[in-house]
């Protein structure tokens, strides 16, 4: 049992609260003569996040990380998904431009697990102050309103509001003081290791890991496949 209680848990938002639709991008890739499926997708998250970690958790033991990481993670991502399904050389950037410009529009982010509003009504219950930290284009709060998610939290942080990403430790602290809590008494719950988790333990915090495609299979940190599983992470450290 951990002698400072959690007061506040904050989430990523892309993949941990909120998902793609993939087969819509799968069918336009499909209709732009290279097949591909959801699988796909998956693979080259899986694949992108390991370039990540292999890049920046250099950096975050060192503690000094950039302020922005996301074009790095993106542009291993969408390189790992037009060499699987079998893009000559010449389509790489035009089909990386088109996914990449498919992953901007904020409204494709719309899928909710049926678990999440009623496990985020529970962790309120019990008293814990919710909060969203979120790589994201400055429309995340928004996004967030629109599913009827954002009634559950009260901060949305938007690295594109505030001008820093994860993992900078700077992004944390603010959601530290909206919150009024310290470093250990927050927890960060994410889907990408080395950008939140690594960013998460830099600024104090505890690091849970949200690895639904399996890209963190020896992750050495708490990890879930859902929302729900939290519980069994917070007992240890609550």
């Amino acid at each position: 049992m951990s002698e400072t209680p959690l007061r506040a848990i904050f989430f990523d938002s892309g993949n941990t609260l909120i998902f793609p639709r993939l087969e819509e991008l799968a069918q336009d890739l499909t209709g732009q003569g290279f097949p591909a499926e959801v699988e796909d997708f998956h693979a080259a998250e899986r694949a992108g996040k390991q370039k990540l970690d292999e890049w920046l958790w250099p950096q975050i033991r060192q503690g000094e990380v950039p302020r922005t990481i996301d074009h790095f993670y993106w542009g291993a991502y969408l390189r790992a998904l037009v060499e699987r399904i079998g893009a000559p050389e010449s389509e790489h950037g035009r089909l990386m431009m088109r996914v990449a410009d498919g992953f901007r529009d904020i409204t494709l982010w719309s899928r909710i697990l049926p678990e999440t509003p009623p496990y985020l009504d529970k962790l309120r219950a019990e008293g814990y102050s919710l909060g969203v930290i979120s790589n994201s284009v400055g429309t995340m709060e928004e996004q967030l309103a629109r599913l009827d998610l954002a009634r559950h939290f009260e901060m949305v942080i938007d690295s594109a509001v505030v001008g820093v990403e994860k993992p900078h430790p700077e992004i944390f602290e603010i959601a530290l003081r909206r919150a009024g809590v310290e470093p250990r008494e927050a927890a960060f719950v994410g889907d990408t290791h080395a950008t939140d988790i690594g960013g998460a333990q830099l600024a104090g915090l505890r690091g849970v890991l949200m690895d639904r495609v399996g890209a963190y299979p020896n992750a050495a940190c708490p990890r879930i496949n859902s929302l729900p599983e939290l519980d069994s992470v917070l007992a240890k450290i609550t």
